[in-house]
């Protein structure tokens, strides 16, 4: 990583921990803190298994895309490496290192693999869309405030956002012309290419093989979220957990800081708020806060594994 990029990277941390630290201010440092020390460790460790379970799902959903005959347990590491570096990477990107390290393991092109897995990404962001359609439906039946109909409506547009700009990418022409127009761009149209041949070769049954996956991966980690919430004594709903899902990791997909952070506990700060009403807002808002923070140490604690794949890569360099 060069000097800017590290630069950048750590403004985009900063800015998520100022974030961060605000929502700790406004709603009470004791409130959050003190959810966290009454953590159910038992609920935790269900929450991390049914995490551990989505991964394996995920890199079988590699080995179906790339076609590999790579066994499932030589693709997980490199599956939960690439999403323990989207963790603290702005908009998720460090998922690439995914493509990178299966195209080691199977000699085939870097380029070719970053096409496929931009394709998956389109599909899961298809799938995101569908289900944060539904998840406004579902929630929207419950809450008529202003503000949670404007936050459903902007964690609706992110996924939409993204379909749009990867549709264009692979299947248009539109990146190439661009790139065209720039001669300092044009050893780039080389990749664009490949990128999109490669997501063209990808059948439509196929397609929707990876699709149905998806939308699998949506109950399980409805799931994992479901005992996140039970770890902090809320009392949330499997179907309030499953439906709060999509909307919340689809803002940690927004590119101004490492994985959302901040913004989306900022999020979930107003969901919670409202799907509790029961208790105060300012408690309920705490809860929104602890709740993100500890899926992002669950889903972090577990894909962390994922390092040994990077030890593996070390020793085949020697």
């Amino acid at each position: 990583m060069s000097r800017k990029q590290t630069i950048k990277l750590a403004a985009a941390f900063g800015f998520g921990l100022v974030i961060l630290f605000y929502l700790f201010w406004s709603m009470g440092f004791d409130n959050i803190t003190r959810l966290f020390m009454e953590v159910k460790l038992e609920y935790f460790l269900y929450a991390a298994a049914v995490y551990f379970v989505s991964e394996i799902l995920s890199s079988f959903a590699l080995k179906i895309a790339l076609k590999s005959k790579l066994r499932l347990r030589t693709i997980l590491p490199s599956q939960m490496c690439g999403m323990l570096y989207s963790a603290v990477t702005p908009g998720r990107v460090g998922y690439y290192y995914t493509a990178f390290a299966l195209a080691k393991k199977t000699k085939e092109s870097r380029t070719k693999n970053i096409g496929l897995l931009t394709l998956m990404q389109g599909i899961g962001f298809f799938a995101k869309v569908v289900s944060c359609l539904i998840a406004v439906m579902y929630l929207s039946a419950r809450f008529i405030n202003q503000a949670s109909r404007d936050y459903l409506l902007m964690a609706s547009l992110v996924p939409i956002l993204f379909v749009i700009i990867i549709a264009l990418i692979l299947y248009t022409k539109v990146v190439n012309r661009a790139l065209m127009r720039v001669p300092s761009m044009q050893w780039a149209l080389k990749h664009v290419t490949t990128l999109q041949h490669a997501g063209k070769e990808v059948s439509k049954g196929i397609i929707l093989q990876l699709l149905l996956i998806n939308f699998i991966g949506w109950f399980l980690v409805g799931l994992q979220w479901f005992y996140l919430a039970k770890s902090l004594s809320l009392d949330i709903s499997y179907w309030d957990a499953f439906m709060i899902q999509p909307l919340l990791s689809a803002v940690m997909f927004v590119p101004f800081t490492p994985g959302g952070l901040g913004i989306t506990e900022g999020g979930s700060a107003l969901l919670f708020a409202l799907m509790m009403p029961q208790i105060p807002s300012v408690e309920a808002s705490a809860a929104g806060v602890a709740f993100v923070l500890l899926t992002r140490i669950n889903s972090i604690a577990v894909d962390a594994l994922g390092l040994i794949d990077m030890r593996i890569h070390a020793k085949s360099e020697k």
